[in-house]
């Protein structure tokens, strides 16, 4: 569940949930833990307290990446073609997921409700269901099809700037604002003011129909008539 969220410190009903589903499945396990025990661990899960992520996903027999859905773990995925169960917690990580249903990689799966049953039917519906390795794997080689290896692209952008002596011609223009123009203070005070010249215009306009429609008759009367002066 990433390096943010620790799987030691979920809910004690969500642990049991896991646990119980994991038990169920013929496949063994490997679950990044962070303590050096886990009560009540089935015979077919292997802890870890930090595991070598992307070499895992690159096993051949691997066939199911229970995740987050962080960027990271997202780009290994695709990168590796493993299909997914997706249990996002926060962040971007709803979305990463919803992009791999939409790919047809994987299913989505809210935390809260992450159930033994909830769990059993989403990690059965991944692996045995071939449609999602199988787009997992195009998709992969979609990803992987380019013209530089991620080394290579690396060396050669780094030789580029050497060539070129620092190429200043890619330097990002928001290097030479001025602090208030990077944080676009100029802008948010143009718009405020422009904003606060259009109420003050409505509110004019308004106070000045008010004035010309109930002038006349907003009058308090301060005296008494002359006809009440004339009786007392």
């Amino acid at each position: 569940m990433g390096s943010n969220l620790r799987s030691s410190e979920m809910p004690e009903e969500k642990k049991q949930a896991f646990l119980e589903a994991f038990s169920k499945l013929k496949q063994r396990v490997l679950w990044k833990w962070e303590t050096d025990s886990l009560p009540g661990q089935p015979s077919n899960v292997k802890l870890g307290k930090w595991l070598p992520q992307s070499d895992i996903l690159a096993h051949p027999n691997v066939r199911l990446f229970i995740t987050h859905g962080g960027l990271l773990s997202t780009q290994e995925t695709v990168d590796r073609g493993v299909p997914v169960v997706g249990i996002p917690v926060y962040g971007d990580q709803k979305l990463n997921m919803l992009r791999t249903v939409s790919a047809g990689i994987g299913v989505l799966l809210e935390f809260k409700n992450v159930t033994t049953d909830s769990l059993t039917w989403a990690v059965t519906e991944v692996i045995e269901n071939p449609r999602y390795r199988e787009n997992a794997q195009r998709l992969s080689r979609i990803y992987r099809d380019q013209p530089l290896t991620p080394l290579q692209q690396a060396v050669y952008w780094t030789e580029y700037v050497i060539r070129h002596k620092g190429a200043p011609h890619m330097r990002s223009a928001a290097l030479d604002l001025a602090w208030y123009q990077y944080f676009l203070l100029d802008v948010i005070a143009v718009l405020v003011l422009a904003a606060g010249s259009v109420l003050a215009v409505a509110f004019l306009m308004l106070r000045a129909l008010l004035r010309k429609t109930f002038g006349g008759k907003c009058c308090v009367q301060t005296s008494l008539p002359s006809s009440q002066k004339k009786r007392n």
